[in-house]
This record gives C-alpha cells, structure tokens and sequence, in this order.
C-alpha cells in the first residue's frame, strides 16, 4: 500500500468524523445536557486529530486540538454548551472540510485558521463555567489529554506501523502509566494482569520497561502503549480493580514527527518482541481471546470507487442489449426455420440467459441504490444557520432518511432541495411574533419526507408557514405580461407560475432567496431527472412541494410504441394502461384534445404533433392511447401501434442533444436501431404549465 492508498483511506475516514461532528453538534444544540454526545464528539475530534497527525497534516491537528480543548470543557462539566460555542465549533467543521478538500487535491493547506483557534482558546480560558456542574463521573482529575513529555517509546517499524493503522481505523492510542503499591513484591505478575486485562479491550503494543527489567529493577512504575475503542474512564477504572495497583494515568499518544513523515506499512503486524514470554506465560487466555479476535475483524462492507461501480453498471448494460439482440436473431431464426432443434435450443438458452441477465442487473442495480439520507443531513446545518440570519424559530423533522434512491439522483437533486428550503424559510416561516399573533406556535416547522410510490419516490417539502400568497403572485404575473387579465386560472395554476422562468414576488433581495432565479431551474433540474414536481398551498396554513422522481436511471422495462416510421420508448414504470379509443371520442379543450375514462377528463397529446412527424396516409378510425402518470397526475400519449414491451438501456444524447423536450435519452434496440426513450415528466410538466 503506498501514500496515495493511505491518503485515500485519511480522506474517507476523516469526512466522516467531520460529518458526525457536525450533525452532533447540531444535536447538542438541542440537548446541551447529553454527556454521552458530548463524549462522542470528543471522541469523533481526537479520533480526526490522531489521523491528521499521522499524515503529517499541522493545521488540521492544531485546528482539532483547539476544538477538542473546547470539548473537553464540556464534557469536564466546567462549561455550559452555548450557541457561541456550537456557532464557534460548526466553523471549525467548515474549515477542517475546506482543508480536506486541498488535501484531496493534493495541494498544500493554506486555509486561515488562526482566527478560529484563537476564538476557541479564548472561550476555553474565560467561558462561562457551570456554577452547579460538577466533573462527570469517573473522570479522575489526574487525567490529562495530551501526552507529556515523560518515557519515550522506541517504536519498531511494526510498532509504528500498528499504531498508523489504529489512527486510520478510527480506534484512540493512549499512552498508560500504571503505578504500582510501594511494598509490591511481584511486579511482573502485575504488569502482565493488567496486559491480560487490556487485551480484552484492545491491543496492548509496546510496554516499558520489559517484563524482565521490572522483575529486577527498584520501579514501581511502568507505561504501556495501548490501541483500543473503550473510553479513557473505562480503561482506568478496569485496571484499578487489580490488586496492588495504586493509580492509572491514561493520555492521548501520537506519534512524534520523525515517525509520521517515512510512510511504511506491514500487512502482518506481529507483537512486540517483550510482550511474547507474557502471552507463553498464559497460552489459555490466548485461546480464549483468539475467536473473538477473529470475530471483530470479520469485514462486512468495502468501499469501491464511484467510477469502477459506474464502469461495472455500464457493462452489465452493454450485455443488456446484447442479449437483445440475441433473442431478435433467435425470433428470426424461429420464423424461418421452425423445425430446427438447433434454433430451439437457443431460444431456451436466451430464456435462461434473460433470468441470469435480470438477477444479475437487480444486483448491480441496488450497488447504486444510496439512502436519501445522505442528502437529508445536509438541511438540519443549513436551517440552523438560516434562523441565525433571520432571527426565526424553525424546527426541521425529517421522515424516511433510509429510502433508497439512484446515485445519480441522489447527486442531482441536492440542489433543487436546497432552495425549497431556502424559500420555506425566508417566504413561507413568518417571523415570531407574526406566527404568536395569529395563534401560531412561535417556532415553526419545515418537514421533509421521503417514500416509495411504486417504481418512484416522492420527496415532499413542507412547512406550517403563510402559504402563497396567490393574489400577489397572479397580480405579479400580470405585470411581467406572463398572462392576461382576462385569463382564467385555477388556484394550482396560479401556484405553479412560480416555477416559469425568473418569476419572483420577492420585495427585496436577502441573502437567502429572492434573486429571481431558481424555481424554474428547480423545475428543470427536477424534470431533467424524469420527475415532476407539484404545489398544494393554503393561506395561513402552510406550502407542501412534492416531488415524485423515478428511482434509477440506468436500466429499465420500456414500451416500446410506433408513431409513423419512428420507434419509442415510454418507461414502463410510468403506464397506467394501455386504450383503444374511438377518433370520435376526442374532443378538444381550447387547443388540448380530451377523452372521457370512467366519467374523468383525460388530456391527450399526439405524439406526431409533439415531435412535428409526418401524418400517415393510412386512415384509421381508432387510435391507441398509453395512459402514463406519476403520482396522481395522468396524460394519454396518442400513437400508431403497441410493439411490446422490453429491457432498455438509458444512454445519454450528450451535451448537443442533452435537454430536448419530452426526451430523457437514448437506446439501443435488438436489431441495433437507435430509439429515444420519451420523458414522461416533461410531458406531464408541459400539461400541468401550458394548459
């Protein structure tokens, strides 16, 4: 493993501590009171500056230290948790990811931090103190965090390289100092209680003096270098409970800068050479130790890079079509020579091969498949420092962070989300006495939901706030020459303006929205993935965006339908059912044709009107009708003959192409024809805006 490995590895583990930092802070803020997040945070810091250290990364170090100081306040019980404090130790989370992303570009770090480590200083020395709180229970005041200059452990090239590991592990390495009872008579068999004693919590790697040198010297003292997950609390109290051990001190060790800059590992870490005549000395708890040991390091999950996944997906994809392809020629086969065994065996081997073909793209298809939380925990930091700027009470409750979504989604829809919420904040939450005034709660609440509906998801963005005001966007509206005064307009349609291109009611511009951009590029971000997005508003009670979108854009079951010369793809997720409908029966609203289903008024739309194809020759009195719809919103697509269904592969146009209308991209057919697979949200979009 070299450098690059090792980097790869610190950036992963590093974002997330950073992550758990900042969404436990954002938890503290809420519950100031909870010890064990307190020790938590603690851990996530120290865990982040033991890795920076070993990288060799100063400002990263320095930077954690100064928090980890901060929270040791806290968790001492000397401190009161205060907006200050998680105002001070969020900025430290945003500067330590600003470094990150310099580490990750392989640059050298020169984000400024002197201001923040100075803040932090400051409010340790001179914040707040508890005058009622007392220090936690079980800390010993002897304690200390940092490892002070004392025994110097000369670390083998193994040594050094198991504690690297620990670091990138995320366990803590703690330097021990375990005083023996001035009249113990058998110092040895002290020390190697208490080795036995940590190796059912850790590894212990290094222990000074030896075994030997003990036994024969006048100390009654000895250190040890330990690697473990338990708690510094945990660790002393364990070892207090042998017999003629006066007093554990347990620090924080890191490695000293000669050892951090030669990056060597050893994949086989054997123990000390002065810890073996300990473990001969008693081979039963060896054993006893050895299946647990096995247990522990079973390894349940790998992380694979984005780019490998997205290369195995693409394959899985070109055999996609070519199994297509196979079972067209096996179908022409069959009709020229249907007494051939040979043609038939085929065939079966396609069936057989389909089955294959489709466990297999269920398999792959889930590696993509990323829990919506990974985005959702992005909003809590956000709507926190929102009310910071606008001195509103907003509480954010958050359903359904483990439904699962296509990565390429999940990356694009981060966007979107965001300014949802930016405008549920600086438009739809009144300010707090406005809310009291009207009988509100003086906080108000923005929920985010999420939830299969089918082959789809829906995300729904909510709030408790004013509502739209529609008169002010209709008014709005007519001003910009968007529709006439003349023109009448459900209240839906009038909500649904706001999604046209630079419409804002905005009176004036904050920091937070109101630039007269971004719900139209909500729109298109959202329609560009295949989904739609709708309004339910209430004045006085609230504003609920919904968004539906489907849940891969990879691989999907399609219809294949004819419309003159030309073949397409409606995604099968989407039909509702196919019709055969009387030419008759269509009439026209305005310019939109209409058909009565089961006494509701479906929309239609032509697809040789929508795509400007030529009208056939052939007269027919019927046409067929594929009824598609997400969520509770239905159209019917009017076109010449139903094909079949079948597996298609979505291929992007490319940039050129990329955006066409009522187009979500590209794939290729059995007999190798090219054929665009229809965007039935933009179509749907188009229904719900123009008409």
């Amino acid at each position: 493993m070299d450098l690059d490995d090792f980097l790869e590895f610190y950036l992963l583990d590093s974002q997330e501590q950073i992550e758990k930092l900042g969404s436990g802070l954002l938890e503290l803020e809420r519950d100031g009171e909870n010890i064990s997040l307190v020790n938590d945070l603690f851990r996530s810091a120290h865990s982040l500056k033991g890795a920076s250290g070993t990288m060799g990364f100063t400002p990263i170090v320095e930077l954690t230290h100064a928090a980890e100081d901060l929270l040791d306040k806290l968790r001492q019980g000397k401190m009161l948790v205060t907006n200050e404090i998680i105002d001070v130790l969020l900025a430290v989370t945003d500067k330590v990811k600003m470094m990150l992303a310099q580490v990750g570009q392989r640059l050298a770090i020169s984000v400024d931090y002197g201001d923040l480590t100075s803040q932090m200083k400051t409010i340790t020395e001179t914040g707040a103190l508890a005058q009622e709180s007392k220090p936690f229970a079980g800390k010993n005041q002897a304690e200390e965090k940092e490892d002070k200059p004392g025994v110097a452990f000369a670390l083998s090239p193994e040594e050094t390289g198991t504690v690297r590991e620990a670091a990138f592990a995320s366990k803590s390495v703690y330097r021990l100092n375990v005083v023996l009872e001035p009249n113990t008579m058998m110092k040895a068999v002290r020390a190697v209680m208490t080795i036995q004693r940590l190796e059912l919590l850790g590894n212990v790697v290094k222990i000074i003096p030896s075994i030997d040198e003990l036994e024969v010297s006048d100390a009654l003292e000895f250190n040890m270098l330990f690697v473990t997950n338990e708690s510094q609390e945990d660790i002393r109290a364990d070892i207090l409970e042998i017999s003629e051990i006066f007093d554990v001190r347990v620090m924080n060790y890191t490695l000293p800068e000669s050892d951090v800059n030669p990056i060597r590992t050893e994949k086989n870490v054997e123990e000390p050479a002065s810890m073996s005549r300990s473990k001969q000395a008693n081979q039963p708890v060896e054993q006893n130790n050895e299946q647990p040991q096995k247990d522990v390091n079973q390894v349940h999950t790998i992380r694979v890079d984005t780019a490998r996944m997205d290369n195995l997906i693409n394959l899985v994809g070109e055999m996609v079509i070519t199994r297509t392809r196979l079972v067209k020629i096996g179908q022409d086969l069959q009709t020229e020579n249907q007494s051939d065994p040979l043609v038939s065996n085929l065939n079966e081997a396609n069936v057989y091969l389909g089955r294959l073909m489709n466990d297999l793209q269920e398999s792959v298809m889930r590696l993509r498949m990323v829990p919506i939380g990974t985005i959702f925990s992005r909003y809590p930091r956000l709507v926190r420092d929102f009310c910071r700027k606008t001195g509103k009470r907003i509480e954010l409750v958050i359903h359904g962070e483990e439904t699962e979504l296509d990565k390429i989604v999940i990356e694009m829809i981060g966007d979107p989300l965001t300014h949802i919420i930016r405008n549920s904040v600086d438009h739809g939450i009144e300010p707090p006495e406005e809310r009291l005034t009207v009988g509100k709660p003086e906080a108000g609440t923005i929920t985010l939901d999420a939830y299969h509906e089918g082959n789809h998801i829906a995300i729904i963005v909510s709030d408790d706030g004013a509502g739209l005001n529609l008169d002010k966007i209709y008014k709005k509206a007519v001003e910009k020459g968007l529709i006439s005064e003349r023109e009448g307009l459900s209240e839906n349609d009038i909500a649904n303006l706001i999604f046209l291109p630079g419409f804002s009611t905005a009176d004036q511009i904050t920091d937070i929205s109101g630039r007269g951009v971004g719900m139209d590029v909500v729109k298109k971000a959202i329609t560009n993935l295949g989904g739609i997005v709708d309004i339910k508003t209430s004045r006085g009670a609230g504003t609920s965006m919904i968004i539906r979108l489907p849940l891969t854009l990879a691989i999907i079951q399609a219809l294949l339908v004819e419309v003159g010369n030309e073949t397409y793809a409606v995604p099968l997720s989407s039909v509702v059912e196919t019709l055969l409908v009387n030419k008759c029966d269509i009439k026209s609203v305005g310019s939109l044709p209409m058909v009565q289903l089961r006494g509701n008024t479906l929309p239609l739309i032509s697809l040789k009107q929508k795509f400007d194809l030529p009208e056939s020759a052939a007269i027919h009195d019927e046409v067929y009708v594929v009824v598609v719809g997400l969520g509770d919103k239905t159209v019917g697509l009017i076109v010449d003959e139903l094909q079949g269904q079948q597996e298609v592969v979505i291929k992007s146009l490319g940039d050129y192409l990329n955006g066409l209308p009522g187009i979500a991209g590209a794939t290729i057919l059995g007999d190798g024809k090219v054929t665009l697979i229809l965007d039935i949200g933009s179509l749907l979009q188009d229904i719900l805006i123009k008409h």
